[in-house]
């Protein structure tokens, strides 16, 4: 019964937001904090059981930006990383910090590329079948807090204080909680896999919350890996697409 509760108190709140979404432009984080670090996690069957690593990613927007016609927003952004491999389960961490630019064109007076700047914490956990080539990771759940500022964050609260947006402007603060997905399986000596992740991605002291969802695709050799990201954020930033590495450093 109270899940039943929750599901209709966010559907709600959705259905509020949609609305409010459509009467004037609605602004967030630049970074919507959707799987900020792609952690590696090599199959059971290797030798590695503890790996640490380095790695990036570029992140942009695939059509207008918070559904504004002419808007974009783009981010770099570089992280650290561990993961830790047990037979029935894995769990990671790490830390991030990005810098990106969000192109405002719905706002008068407001018109123009608006920098913003942020860093935070993530980590994960996964439950795991281990077979001889293949590791099918069940389910799981992650974790980020993020912390976000800069002429982005700004400028939402000057135009949500002229009431030229509804925003979210509070906070510099935001936190997603998502439930995972994946497989990974080896291809001769190298690895190639997928995973799938849905969350909600919600502020510190403000009451709007995003349905997030995540695709990665990746594939690893020696060392390197090299991966794909397409994330997307309802009534939030919108379709994103990531190219990113990671540089396997230590391991044992």
């Amino acid at each position: 019964m109270k899940t039943i509760k929750h599901i209709i108190v966010i559907f709600t709140g959705c259905v509020l937001l949609a609305s409010i979404h459509g009467c004037s432009p609605y602004y967030a984080f630049g970074n919507a904090g959707i799987d900020p670090i792609a952690f590696n996690k090599p199959l059971y069957a290797d030798s590695a059981k503890v790996t640490t690593y380095i790695g990036g990613k570029f992140t942009h927007s695939v059509d207008s930006a918070y559904d504004q016609k002419g808007e974009r927003n783009y981010f770099g952004q570089l992280y650290w990383a561990q993961t830790h491999i047990e037979k029935y389960y894995n769990y990671s961490y790490g830390a991030f910090g990005y810098l990106g630019s969000y192109k405002v064109a719905a706002v008068e007076n407001y018109k123009g590329d608006k920098s913003y700047y942020g860093g935070g914490l993530s980590g994960e956990t996964n439950f795991n079948i281990p077979l001889s080539n293949v590791d099918i990771r069940l389910i799981g759940v992650k974790g980020t807090l993020l912390y976000e500022n800069g002429d982005f964050t700004r400028f939402r609260s000057q135009a949500y204080q002229q009431k030229l947006i509804t925003g979210v402007t509070a906070s510099r603060f935001s936190y997603n909680i998502s439930f995972l997905q994946g497989i990974d399986f080896k291809v001769k000596k190298n690895t190639l896999g997928a995973d799938l992740s849905f969350g909600i991605t919600s502020f510190v002291n403000d009451s709007p919350s995003f349905f997030t969802g995540s695709l990665n695709i990746h594939y690893t050799y020696k060392q390197y890996t090299i991966y794909y990201q397409n994330t997307y954020s309802a009534f939030g930033i919108g379709d994103e697409f990531a190219l990113g590495f990671n540089y396997r450093i230590k391991s044992r």
